[in-house]
């Protein structure tokens, strides 16, 4: 899945304005162009080679704006490197921005109050181009936010949840969407919600459901584990399209999921959620997390084992838990003198550890993310995965979105493909370019320990 920020702002810019967009999953930025006004839209792990994309394109009088969560809460460090930053939602403040850059009036800082999800207008799909992301889907916003509160999330205490008008998203994904027509047309009728959790109002996706029937259209999404027990509702969201559903158990382990907060998380009922789920013919893949305060060696070392004792489980992500600076964790392990040193925002990139884990050494932790990564990742994995799946149903476009998911479980093994890492904070240089350009522009690190 990729983030659709760039299509999503390209959308709200005014008529005349010419876009182009660069998504450096998909290609590298030139940097011997010039833009009258470029917006970076960027992850915290990411903030050290944005402002050097920044100092470049400022030194040749290129004009930078920095938006995303990075940005609206780091702001004052954030305005070093950039001309403006953009706090809070895109669609009032990126039209205002403009409007002053045109002026010769641009502001510092952009703050206005967001204009409800009702002002969320479509995206530019015509600007996606397929050729440089085969396997990508277009994707929609139907929702923002989502109404739990685990500790690790950067929505919590930021984000309320909020949604669409369902006539709207039906609008956008029957008049405006592009489908990609890669593979002899076998995803050519499918694309993604990027919502955090598209079942924060189990009232709110029926009707969403109910709406996308018609269409005929096949989807996947995020949302929480809670949506899965509800019976009817897995249904009418298969009979509407669904074929694919992610969700962030995180942890087989009560003590780790009591430490993160989730209280939506019943272990419980794990098996019997992915059977139901597999059975109405979507594919359901879960994320786990190493290194909450619940986890230990012991634990650690038996998920495989785990795993294997749910036939069906398929995990797609896996990942080190991290205390991003605007959550209630980092403010925990931070008060509680548990951050590690020389952390840096380079590390908050979700395969690091950052902090002291309460039942671990940071060198266990690290150890355990590494072999549970090749082990989830590798090849007999992903033909368990095929043969325990792959006809558990006969609907349409569930056995081509089998085959299409195994990439998925292939590269849980990439954030341990670079043999030099350590995957401990302080310990992992950042990456030659932006190290070599950050000396020649006199540029320092983001410090947050």
């Amino acid at each position: 899945m990729q983030s659709s920020v760039p299509e999503l702002i390209a959308g709200i810019c005014p008529p005349h304005v010419e876009v182009e967009i660069f998504n450096e999953k998909e290609v590298d930025i030139p940097l011997d162009r010039h833009w009258d006004l470029v917006f970076f839209s960027y992850l915290h792990s990411y903030y050290e080679h944005t402002k050097v994309l920044s100092t470049l394109f400022r030194q040749r009088g290129i004009t930078t704006v920095a938006g995303g969560r990075h940005a609206g809460h780091f702001a004052d460090d954030v305005e070093k490197y950039f001309d403006a930053v953009v706090i809070g939602e895109p669609e009032a403040n990126v039209p205002a921005v403009i409007e002053d850059f045109e002026k010769g009036q641009l502001k510092r800082r952009y703050a206005l109050p967001s204009l409800g999800p009702a002002a969320i207008k479509p995206q530019r799909y015509e600007l996606l181009d397929f050729k440089l992301s085969p396997m990508r889907m277009s994707s929609i916003e139907a929702s923002r936010g989502c109404p739990f509160t685990c500790n690790f999330c950067v929505l919590t205490g930021h984000e309320k949840y909020r949604y669409r008008p369902v006539a709207d998203v039906i609008d956008e994904i029957r008049t405006k969407m592009a489908f990609n027509k890669n593979f002899f047309g076998l995803i050519d009728n499918f694309f993604g919600f990027v919502d955090n959790n598209l079942g924060g109002s189990p009232k709110y996706l029926r009707e969403l459901c109910e709406a996308l029937i018609p269409l005929k259209k096949n989807w996947g999404c995020s949302l929480t584990f809670n949506i899965l027990k509800d019976e009817s509702l897995v249904k009418l969201m298969a009979q509407a399209g669904c074929r694919y559903i992610y969700t962030g158990l995180e942890s087989l382990n009560p003590d780790s999921i009591k430490a993160m907060n989730k209280g939506q998380n019943k272990l419980s009922d794990v098996d019997a959620v992915i059977r139901r789920a597999f059975s109405n013919g979507i594919i359901l893949s879960f994320g786990l997390l190493v290194g909450s305060d619940g986890d230990t060696n012991e634990y650690l070392e038996k998920v495989p084992q785990y795993l294997a004792d749910l036939k069906h489980f398929s995990i797609t992500f896996l990942g080190i838990v991290c205390p991003y600076p605007e959550t209630p964790f980092y403010r925990q392990v931070q008060s509680e003198g548990r951050l590690l040193p020389g952390t840096i925002s380079r590390d908050y990139d979700g395969y690091t550890l950052c902090h002291r884990p309460k039942n671990l050494h940071p060198s266990e932790a690290a150890e355990h993310f590494v072999r549970l990564c090749k082990q989830l990742g590798s090849f007999p994995n992903l033909l368990r995965h095929y043969s325990s799946k792959l006809l558990m149903s006969n609907l349409p476009r569930y056995r081509s979105g089998i085959l299409f998911s195994g990439p998925e479980i292939l590269s849980i093994r990439n954030p341990v493909k670079n043999p030099e890492r350590r995957y401990i904070a302080g310990l992992d240089s950042i990456e030659a370019w932006d190290a070599e350009q950050m000396a020649k522009l006199g540029l320092e690190p983001q410090r947050l320990s």
